[in-house]
């Protein structure tokens, strides 16, 4: 349906009655459009708009409140409804693929049916253009269409219901309770902390950075026999270096005996069980 409507019927006995401001009065009509969203493309096409009834609501808190700490907390909106009645003319009240041709849409009663049945079951975004206002991001939940006699068997009375889709924009929490903290109780210098994640307690696995501190501990504290081992040690940091141009599993291997060699002289120095 284009922005402008052109009624033939109303032309023509404009056109019979000679005067100028009558035949633009006639050809110019309000416009009713249904739109996909955001698109200047027409969703479904129809002759006319017999009615539209645009509503909304909200939901208020029930339970007393405090003079003054009435707040936007204690009202929520809901989603707005479009009600309205389409009609889509036909020639003939036998056949629906015939479209009507008087109304400029080419567009046949039944083809109008089923791009609603495609509305219905896809999910879509639709603008809904009136004289009034532009009713912006509503999908079709429900339909109904009927003929009787009164208003001729040519003509399909559609009964559309549009709800409204609301978006918002995105909101990333940075708290003590989100999962992207700004900082740390290491970077903070506050007194209670910033709420870091605990931690199950128990020992840590050991690295290799972990258990040589260790041993540079120990030959402080056992200098006098921690000597021979010394050199060991030395030996071993040098060939893990060398390791770096093996492959992965051979690095990983090399790593893993060498912490178990680190342990080793660890516990046999505390024990003294390496001893002369």
């Amino acid at each position: 349906m284009s922005i402008i409507d052109l009624n033939t019927a109303d032309i023509f006995n404009a056109i019979g009655g000679g005067s100028p401001l009558s035949i633009i009065d006639s050809a110019l009509s309000p416009s009713y459009v249904i739109r996909y969203s955001g698109t200047g493309y027409v969703a479904l096409e129809f002759s006319g708009l017999a009615s539209i009834q645009p509503s909304g609501r909200a939901q208020i808190t029930n339970a007393p409140i405090e003079g003054g700490q009435y707040q936007s907390i204690n009202k929520v909106k809901e989603p707005s409804r479009v009600r309205c009645s389409i009609i889509i003319n036909g020639l003939t009240g036998f056949n629906g693929s015939i479209p009507n041709i008087f109304d400029l849409t080419l567009t046949s009663q039944s083809e109008a049916l089923r791009t609603i049945q495609v509305m219905l079951k896809t999910t879509g975004l639709y603008d809904i253009e009136t004289p009034k206002e532009t009713l912006v991001s509503y999908d079709l939940v429900d339909h109904a269409y009927g003929v009787d006699h009164q208003k001729g068997v040519t003509l399909l009375v559609v009964y559309l219901e549009f709800q409204e889709v609301m978006q918002q924009v995105d909101v990333i929490l940075s708290g003590a309770q989100s999962e992207n903290k700004p900082t740390n109780d290491q970077i903070s210098q506050g007194v209670t902390g910033t709420g870091a994640s605990l931690q199950n307690g128990g020992a840590s696995p050991s690295t290799i950075d972990d258990l040589g501190k260790s041993w540079s501990s120990l030959k402080t504290s056992i200098s006098d026999a921690s000597g021979n081992a010394s050199s060991a040690i030395t030996a071993g940091f040098q060939s893990a270096l060398d390791t770096v141009k093996n492959p992965v599993l051979e690095v990983t291997n090399s790593a893993v005996q060498k912490s178990e060699k680190l342990v080793k002289n660890i516990v046999e120095n505390i024990t003294g069980s390496g001893r002369a």
